[in-house]
């Protein structure tokens, strides 16, 4: 009887000593509370690839930690490549995805309208998929800048003037109104590549007013649909968008 009563703590005993059901317990530094917290806010995208973390006495503050601690967590991170300490003092958020892709693809990219053009292709795809899900998700704030690049485009159509970096703030503030972050790393790589192609198309392939006038088009639809909340028709005005660009840039690489 008593066998009967113990055997099964003995086991049980045996089993905890190979497999423990308790692991010790580990005693966070504060550097890496703040350090966990600064990369939660990074990867729900508040701040940005590129964006300047404010200042360590103003996150100390806020967090209620020492200077010290935000010193060493924003070493932390900058030593798994998501933050780097810029000239002049401060932080910037790097792009993550960029460190170990960007590098390889330039090397086909340079003088090479082939390349440029399967780049296109592969930033057709993902733009139409952000342009639907900007619909969807895009808050007030997000649509005012979208808004702001389409009237600063509308603005230099009336005045003559092409600024490819304006069609480009256009596109990068639709995919950060996905509020996916992983997309808006991935893509902020494609733009990093792309931004020859889209000052090529806009300075060479599209000079004439009739070919300004349908891209300044193409945009205010991409807008519309996302002003409405229509993930549908911004995901069709975006490939619609694109497609074209595509077509024309096929005919200006051959030539």
């Amino acid at each position: 009887m008593p066998t009967t009563l113990w055997y099964p703590f003995i086991m049980s005993t045996q089993h905890l000593s190979q497999d423990p059901l308790f692991r010790p317990i580990r005693l966070e530094r504060v550097s890496e509370k703040v350090a966990t917290q600064l990369r939660d806010v990074i990867g729900k995208g508040i701040f940005r690839a590129g964006d300047r973390l404010p200042a360590e006495r103003e996150l100390a503050e806020q967090m209620g930690v020492s200077r010290p601690s935000v010193r060493e967590a924003i070493q932390i991170l900058s030593a798994q490549g998501i933050l780097e300490t810029v000239h002049g003092g401060g932080s910037i958020v790097k792009n993550f995805t960029d460190q170990e892709i960007r590098k390889p693809i330039e090397i086909f990219l340079e003088d090479d309208k082939t390349r440029v053009l399967e780049l296109a292709e592969v930033r057709a795809l993902m733009e139409a998929w952000a342009a639907r899900k900007a619909a969807e998700n895009r808050s007030p704030r997000e649509l005012e800048r979208i808004r702001s690049h389409l009237t600063e485009m509308e603005k230099d159509f009336t005045e003559g003037q092409i600024r490819f970096e304006v069609d480009f703030r256009f596109h990068t503030e639709i995919a950060a109104a996905t509020h996916n972050t992983i997309f808006l790393h991935l893509i902020d790589t494609i733009y990093q590549l792309i931004q020859y192609s889209i000052k090529v198309y806009r300075e060479q392939v599209f000079v004439g007013r009739g070919d300004q006038q349908k891209i300044l088009e193409h945009h205010r639809g991409i807008f519309q649909a996302i002003e409405k909340g229509d993930p549908d028709l911004a995901e069709l005005a975006m490939s619609t968008h694109l497609l074209f660009v595509l077509a024309e840039y096929k005919k200006w690489a051959s030539s």
